[in-house]
């Protein structure tokens, strides 16, 4: 999603230092979480695989963590998930009876700690109004992945889910909106752990770089941390996590889609924070399955050089 003010809150004034005829860096941290609707018990896969969070400069970062931490202290949680707070889960069973018929009373509360959160990534700094975070995010359509790897060279090429093409889709995107701020912008990326696919990540991400030449010298340094002990990341969850839900509302998706855009996107897209949203379609994945051979890193160069405003639908969310 692309709104008015985006990169103008974002994007500072630098004043590029060089020595010696080379031009220095200036790097932003991208923090990234996923969100996935879960597979329902008619076994049929619905709704999105999202990835995305936050972009921000060190100082930005600091606060928010410093500030977050005051957060849990105030709630006596230990970290905040989007999802449990949503559904009244682990730490937010204290705020419910039963987190399977959450009263009206009940949802006030969760809602409310809920945007107390998002208020906080909206503004770390204190008696400071500049957002100096902006948030992006990448949705793959589950029930057309899951329908084009149906097809055994497909899913060789794409994989059993839809984890590792969604990050290596938010990662060039990520590298896009360096671009968008200008020429002396790079990121580091910081990444929720996973059980399955940290071993593999680093390496993963090495052969995305390599094969997306064009994105690579935005893309620095990879690395991933365990989300309980990383305010950031959590932030991120947050982020990712009012994207999908805006996501299936924008596709009616059935049964997963709100009435209304959630309070906490709003909150989000009001405030100009939502840099860049954006989704698959199922001829791109198709695409993506006929061209590449199994193993073979994903060539997503064309996605980095698109221009801003491009492709736009009418809720301001871009195919990728």
């Amino acid at each position: 999603m692309v709104l008015p003010g985006s990169f103008k809150q974002l994007v500072e004034a630098v004043h590029l230092s060089k020595a010696k005829g080379r031009m220095f860096l200036m790097v932003r941290n991208a923090y990234l979480d996923e969100s996935s609707d879960p597979k329902p018990p008619s076994g049929v896969y619905r709704g999105f695989f999202a990835v995305g969070g936050i972009i921000g400069n060190s100082v930005a970062s600091y606060e928010l963590e410093r500030n977050w931490e005051k957060k849990l202290e105030k709630y006596d949680l230990e970290y905040f998930k989007a999802s449990e707070c949503e559904n009244g889960w682990r730490q937010f069973q204290k705020f419910v009876k039963d987190s399977k018929n959450i009263t009206p009373d009940e949802r006030s509360v969760l809602d409310s700690i809920s945007l107390d959160f998002i208020s906080l990534i909206i503004n770390p700094v204190a008696l400071d109004p500049k957002s100096y975070l902006a948030c992006w995010g990448v949705g793959v359509k589950q029930d057309d992945f899951y329908e084009v790897i149906k097809d055994d060279h497909s899913c060789a090429v794409l994989g059993r889910d839809p984890y590792r093409l969604a990050y290596d889709f938010a990662f060039i995107e990520g590298a896009w909106i360096m671009k968008e701020m200008g020429e002396e912008w790079s990121v580091h990326y910081i990444c929720d752990e996973h059980e399955k696919y940290s071993p593999l990540a680093p390496e993963a991400y090495r052969s995305l770089k390599e094969k997306n030449p064009n994105a690579a010298h935005r893309m620095l340094s990879f690395s991933s941390i365990d989300e309980k002990n990383c305010a950031p990341v959590q932030a991120a969850d947050a982020v990712i996590y009012e994207i999908r839900r805006a996501l299936n509302f924008q596709h009616k998706v059935p049964g997963l889609s709100d009435k209304a855009i959630r309070p906490q996107f709003k909150m989000l897209a009001d405030t100009h924070m939502m840099a860049y949203v954006a989704h698959t379609s199922r001829e791109q994945l198709e695409w993506i399955a006929a061209n590449h051979q199994p193993g073979q890193p994903f060539h997503l160069d064309e996605i980095f050089e698109k221009q801003m405003g491009e492709d736009i639908d009418e809720l301001g969310v871009r195919k990728v």
